[in-house]
């Protein structure tokens, strides 16, 4: 179950203003920092993968920086109905051992006030790991999976939810 969480998480929030569904989060995520290009299309409710690019590095906190030498394929943050938490998703590429991403990850977020939550789930394609914050309702889930079209990448996906 929680390996279906990581990949729903992922699939759900990964692809930031690919498909017509992905519009409203790509309009979060542009005014969550980073102004929509007057010059692209008005029905996309969103801005183009450049303008993307640029927000994805003020709207998530230090923790979830990229790896390094990671490719980003995309990344939102978007406030919560609630207003208490912000939904936060990064989706990256990186050429790196499962095991080194899952370290450098969990060194980040132990240091932000996260632990783990739960058991590591394993499988054949896929690592997860759970965290929750001591000090608050935020909780994040890590998955690194094979990337099916490179055997030497991960897929990696960092999301959930965070105190703003």
């Amino acid at each position: 179950m929680t390996l279906a969480l990581g990949l729903a998480l992922a699939g759900c929030t990964g692809q930031t203003g690919s498909t017509p569904e992905a519009s409203s989060t790509a309009s979060q995520t542009a005014s969550a920092g980073a102004s929509a290009d007057p010059a692209a299309d008005p029905s996309a409710s969103g801005s183009p993968a450049p303008t993307e690019a640029a927000a994805e590095d003020a709207a998530l906190p230090d923790f979830m920086a990229p790896y390094p030498d990671a490719e980003v394929i995309s990344s939102s943050r978007a406030q919560a109905e609630s207003g208490k938490l912000d939904a936060v998703s990064l989706v990256m590429k990186a050429k790196a051992e499962p095991k080194d991403i899952v370290a450098f990850y969990t060194d980040r977020l132990e240091k932000a006030g996260f632990e783990t939550f739960g058991k590591e789930s394993m499988t054949k394609s896929a690592q997860v790991v759970n965290f929750r914050h001591k000090d608050n309702d935020g909780m994040l889930v890590i998955t690194v999976s094979d990337d099916p079209d490179d055997p030497q990448s991960s897929i990696v996906s960092v999301g959930g939810n965070i105190a703003p």
